[in-house]
């Protein structure tokens, strides 16, 4: 199905109806689940699997960064990428790692907050975004950082850098610090053990975090649509649930 010419018409509609103003989820439910999240800002991207998401019954979370960048066009891609139930999250404004932004390079804490987080989150709420979890960038983060945002965030999502996957594996409600696991070529994993990192989900009734970012392109940092399928079909296999994060976050 195209949906070249349905953007800005299902733009204009949304503009119509007080359900635009706000995206939040509220359920936490205790099954079982899988909670896929994109990185970044391949919006263009995306949009493009948006037909094969839909089809496939899967609802993800997308963490967008570098909003101020995005072209109107690619905004309004991401609101129809909303209001087909996906949760547009948050990844900072300019991507920096946060640790080396305040320890290195001497910025406050303060400056991060405002600079990074609360000129982001203004830019999307005034057009219809309102993120309630967040990814950090390159998943560099401390304690300090977590509790901060925390203040703005009901989860903050850091990455699965150890060979524990169970790490990744987090109970279906009641979470505020996530580990990703990355499923990008780029992380050099195998299927098969991201398919038994699923497995452990169900098993142990948890919520399995997978890190993408593109989808099917020659990037490393894309997975490929022949893993998505096989992630996709284990879980529909398994009777699992396909949660956004603000599902499983307090």
């Amino acid at each position: 199905m195209k949906y070249g010419k349905a953007v800005f018409v299902a733009v204009t509609i949304c503009l119509l109806f007080i359900g635009c103003t706000k995206y939040e989820k509220h359920g936490q439910l205790k099954e079982a689940g899988i909670a896929l999240t994109f990185d970044d800002d391949r919006v263009d991207n995306w949009f493009k699997y948006l037909p094969y998401l839909d089809s496939a019954g899967v609802k993800v979370t997308f963490y967008v960064c570098k909003y101020n960048r995005l072209t109107q066009e690619q905004k309004n891609k991401l609101l129809i990428i909303q209001n087909h139930g996906h949760e547009i999250a948050f990844h900072s404004v300019n991507h920096y790692n946060m640790l080396d932004y305040v320890y290195r390079y001497k910025h406050t804490t303060d400056e991060m907050m405002l600079n990074e987080i609360e000129c982001g989150l203004k830019m999307m709420n005034k057009d219809g975004f309102y993120p309630t979890t967040f990814a950090y960038p390159y998943g560099a983060h401390n304690g300090l950082f977590d509790k901060m945002l925390m203040r703005y965030f009901k989860s903050v999502r850091a990455l699965n850098g150890t060979n524990d996957f169970s790490k990744s594996l987090a109970p279906t409600e009641k979470n505020n610090l996530l580990f990703g696991l990355g499923i990008d070529k780029s992380s050099n994993r195998t299927d098969e053990a991201v398919l038994q990192l699923i497995q452990s989900a169900s098993d142990n009734n948890n919520c399995a975090i997978l890190v993408a970012h593109d989808i099917n392109t020659a990037l490393k940092l894309s997975v490929t649509l022949g893993r998505l399928k096989k992630v996709i079909d284990q879980a529909k296999r398994l009777n699992m649930k396909f949660y956004t994060v603000s599902e499983i976050s307090n």
